[in-house]
């Protein structure tokens, strides 16, 4: 339906279907082969592309998106407008493929159903938060936020291989007009543990140094809060043993611990919490240094080559984005090459080219197609045939 309605809608809004035949057919991109071939039905014989265009203009019409107008024409309603930019739900369209994965159009409630059974490694995402201003991305209030959370999570769960994970970056919600905050991810985490049994493996904290002040009512006009500069990533599993394996993200040794290896370890000694350091402890140089859950990681992109290239086609820039950092922390110790990645708030699509970049398979669900566009041309090299 998506090539039909965008036809309909470059030939201003309003078609018959067989003016729109051919450029339908050029959209998906239809060999000459399939685009005349004919099929037989009770002794009738039909052009087999325009019959599926015929029927795809029945489903619009059943969806709301396709109205009859005059002198046989077929037009877009508000609805179908509306489609060629956020989906409808109960619709799902991939928009592309790369040999290791898949865009999809459409809200993640239903995109998630397309997926197989026990073939997830990670959920890794970042949902839209509980915000008090509403953001063109979409988000909801805090007092609707906890099952709709908890929704999406119970439709993860079949999904989920034995030794799976799902990992969430949430921010802080402040409550409104007053300067506390919102116990929404303490609540939401005792809901996946005591209704989902999605236990909570390890909590981390990403840092962003270059975050701004705020709410500023709080922090820089009455001066009675500090900057904000955390938030959280929670690791959670249905398995008390998910895979993870922390030599895969091992960070380079400090200057002082390099001193203590080029010297074959500690001297024996008393640490003041009466922690005994035997002689030669921590003198075998393992490759790196196992790393703390902080991660420290700016969010200053101002000119990278995603944002460049999605100006230059007129698109907008998805205004939530995160660092790959963050993405790339979880997929590498969660998850082992050729496994499935599922971010069901796909946005920028970082996380897919993350995934893509570390030999993961990845699916990407977002419901506003702009975004999805934008975020393809971060695979212009890596389009499959």
């Amino acid at each position: 339906m998506l090539p039909l309605l965008d036809a309909i809608e470059e030939r201003g809004g309003a078609a018959k279907a067989r003016d729109i035949y051919d450029l339908v057919a050029e959209k998906v991109d239809l060999p000459d082969s399939e685009r005349t071939a004919r099929i037989t039905i009770s002794g009738q014989t039909y052009n087999a592309f325009e019959r599926e265009v015929r029927w795809a203009q029945q489903r619009a019409k059943l969806h709301g998106l396709l109205r009859p107008a005059d002198a046989g024409l077929w037009a877009l309603t508000d609805k179908g407008q509306s489609a060629l930019t956020k989906a409808t739900p109960g619709i799902v369209v991939t928009i592309f493929m790369t040999d290791k994965g898949v865009a999809l159009w459409g809200h993640c409630e239903d995109a998630v159903g397309l997926l197989d059974d026990n073939s997830l490694s990670l959920v890794f995402s970042s949902p839209p938060y509980p915000l008090l201003r509403k953001k063109e991305y979409g988000n909801l209030d805090e007092r609707e936020y906890l099952d709709w959370m908890l929704r999406l999570a119970e439709q993860w769960m079949p999904k989920l291989a034995k030794d799976a994970s799902v990992a969430l970056n949430l921010g802080d919600a402040w409550r409104r007009g007053e300067p506390t905050l919102s116990l929404y991810q303490e609540r939401l985490l005792i809901k996946f543990e005591d209704e989902l049994g999605l236990k909570l493996c390890q909590r981390f904290a990403w840092q962003n140094p270059a975050r701004l002040p705020n709410p500023a009512e709080w922090v820089t006009v009455r001066r009675i809060r500090v900057k904000p500069s955390l938030e959280n990533v929670f690791w959670l599993s249905a398995s008390d043993n998910p895979y993870a394996d922390n030599r895969q993200i091992l960070v380079p040794y400090s200057d002082s611990m390099k001193a203590v290896l080029k010297r074959g370890g500690q001297e024996a000694a008393t640490r003041p919490a009466g922690y005994k350091m035997a002689e030669g402890a921590f003198g075998s140089d393992n490759g790196g240094a196992i790393p703390g859950n902080l991660i420290v990681a700016a969010n200053t992109e101002s000119n990278s080559d995603y944002i460049r290239s999605v100006k230059a086609a007129g698109l907008p820039v998805h205004p939530a984005r995160f660092p790959a950092a963050l993405p790339e922390m979880f997929i590498k110790f969660l998850t082992r090459p050729k496994d499935l990645v599922f971010e069901p708030f796909g946005g920028s699509l970082t996380t897919a080219a993350v995934a893509e970049a570390l030999d993961r398979r990845w699916v990407a669900s977002e419901c506003m197609l702009e975004y999805i566009l934008g975020g393809q041309l971060r695979f212009s090299k890596r389009m499959a045939a």
